[in-house]
Parts: C-alpha cells; sequence; structure tokens
C-alpha cells in the first residue's frame, strides 16, 4: 500500500527509535504511506499496537538500525539519545544509513549529534515538529530540517510521509532548532501583546468583545511589507517612523501605569524604542528596531 504522502513506488525500510505519542505517530504515518517500518522502544510493550498495524518490533536500538535504510529518532531528550545512539554497536549498524533527529534537543545538543554522526560514516538531519500527533498522522503537519539538502532530498520519501509537510530551512545542522525558537519568539511575543491588550481593557472596565474583533487580523497585512523590509535590509519608513511609533507607545506605558498594571511586558518594549532612538534610527521604520534586536550580535 502507498499513500499520497510518499512519492509513487518508492518503499523505505524505516526504523522509528520511541515510540512515546509522537514516535508512535511518526510510526503509524510511515506504515500509512506503505513503507517497512520496525519499532523500538525502552518499554517493550510500546511497539504492540504498531505491530498490529504491520510494523516489526526490534530487540535493541541495533537491531532497528541493521534492518533499515533510515533511522528516525524520536525520544525525550539529548541525554537519551546518546544513551541509546551513541554505542559501538549502533554506530557500526549505521554507518552508510540516515538518521534523523527529531526528540526535543537543542541546536548545539543537535551538533554535537551531527559530529558524532560524522565521525561514523552516517549521514545526519535534525528536525522539529511544528504540530501534535493527529497531525502527523492525518497529514497536516509541517516539519522542518536542517543538514545537507542532498540527503533531505534523498529521504523525500520518508520525511513527506511524516506530517505531509517537510522543508528544508538550511544547510548547517542545527538550523532547523534555531528557526523553531525564532517561530516561538514570535507566537509568545503576538499571544503576550494581544493579552497585554486585553488586561488594558479590562482594568479599564471595557468589554473585551470588539477588542477581540479588532485585534484578529489586526497587522497581517503588514506582515509582508515588514519581512521584505528584513531580507533587503532596508529599513525606510513607508509611513510612521520609529520616533513616531515611540511616541504613540509612551501612551501605552502611561496609560498601564495610571491603571496599576504590571508593566514587565511594556516596559520591556519601551526600552527597546529608547535604544533605538539613542542610536539614531527615529527617521527610519520600524523593521530597523531588528537592528537595536540584534546589536550585541
Amino acid at each position: 500500500m502507498t499513500s499520497s504522502n510518499a512519492p509513487p513506488n518508492v518503499t523505505k525500510r524505516v526504523s522509528v527509535i520511541g515510540l512515546g505519542s509522537m514516535g508512535s505517530a511518526l510510526a503509524e504515518a510511515l506504515i500509512n504511506a506503505g513503507h517497512e517500518v520496525t519499532g523500538w522502544n525502552r518499554t517493550p510493550g510500546k511497539c504492540d499496537a504498531l505491530v498490529a498495524k504491520g510494523a516489526s518490533a526490534a530487540g535493541s536500538v541495533a537491531e532497528a538500525a541493521r534492518v533499515s535504510d533510515v533511522v528516525i529518532v524520536c525520544v525525550t531528550d539529548h541525554a537519551t539519545s546518546t544513551l541509546v545512539l551513541q554505542t559501538d554497536e549502533v554506530a557500526g549498524a549505521l554507518r552508510g544509513k540516515t538518521l534523523v533527529q527529531v526528540s526535543t534537543v537543542t541546536a548545539e545538543e543537535s551538533r554535537d549529534m551531527g559530529r558524532w554522526a560524522e565521525d561514523h560514516g552516517i549521514a545526519y538531519l535534525d528536525g522539529s515538529i511544528f504540530g501534535y500527533p493527529q497531525d502527523i498522522v492525518d497529514s497536516d503537519c509541517t516539519i522542518i530540517y536542517s543538514g545537507p539538502k542532498s540527503i533531505f532530498d534523498a529521504s523525500e520519501a520518508v520525511l513527506s510521509a511524516m506530517g505531509g509537510k517537510p522543508k528544508h530551512v538550511g544547510e548547517a545542522i542545527g538550523g532547523a532548532l534555531t528557526f523553531d525558537k525564532a517561530i516561538y519568539a514570535y507566537a509568545y511575543g503576538s499571544t503576550l501583546g494581544f493579552l497585554h491588550g486585553a488586561a488594558i481593557c479590562r482594568a479599564a472596565g471595557l468589554t473585551l468583545d470588539e477588542y477581540v474583533e479588532q485585534v484578529v487580523g489586526f497587522g497581517a497585512g503588514s506582515k509582508p511589507q515588514l519581512g521584505a523590509m528584513l531580507i533587503k535590509q532596508s529599513y525606510e519608513a513607508s509611513g510612521a517612523t520609529l520616533e513616531m511609533e515611540a511616541a504613540a507607545y509612551d501612551h501605552v506605558v502611561r496609560l498601564v501605569g495610571e491603571l496599576g498594571l504590571d508593566a514587565t511586558f511594556s516596559t520591556a518594549v519601551s526600552d527597546l524604542f529608547k535604544r533605538a532612538m539613542a542610536d539614531g534610527l527615529g527617521d527610519q521604520g520600524i523593521a530597523a528596531m531588528v537592528k537595536v534586536m540584534t546589536k550585541s550580535a
């Protein structure tokens, strides 16, 4: 059986190391795409449900590596990855094959694993999953990867089966793990900004219905323009200057103080504006704030 998630007539032998909720979803998606799947977990019983769906169970990580062309690792952390992978037996079984790390690790930890893989003749990619287990099974999940593009391309059938939306974001190992933190930085920053505005409304005795209606989608149209300015590194003001933006935000800071709200968020934003003014960026557009954020780098 071959699903539309994998290129036609391309079947791979794939092992999945770590069969928690996410690892099991990855394995199930691979089975659904027609790949020959072997699973391994420190608790053997975790393999039973997948065996019932057509997978095989390996008695050890080395055995799982020996029987497959591509090995997916989805365990708790870097310490666990190191423990189960970095043995002479596993290294020998993985030589000449592809190892894909999608565990919860940092960029530096992934680079450590990448160096170990290179030393042992193992092709290596790291990835970050932007979704939940069911999204993987439903082929509605983006997984971003970094590492040599040639390895990404050679693994297309397997990577496409897992979530349906594989994206290569850079050749450097660890890039995917840095990229996902950049996405998190945006997501949490925008979410906290949304909640900060709601707190102002609530403290002022205003209903939130109109606030929510107005804020949803607010500023979405400016994102492509800001993105283009960042890519081109051209920060000319197309509307308001940074000096005007800073003056407008001063009113937010004052209102937060008058309402007796926690000022942590507004103070942090205000400080960025002040640093931009001090750096002589007042006549540029708000995209120039990236210069302040990257100044120490």
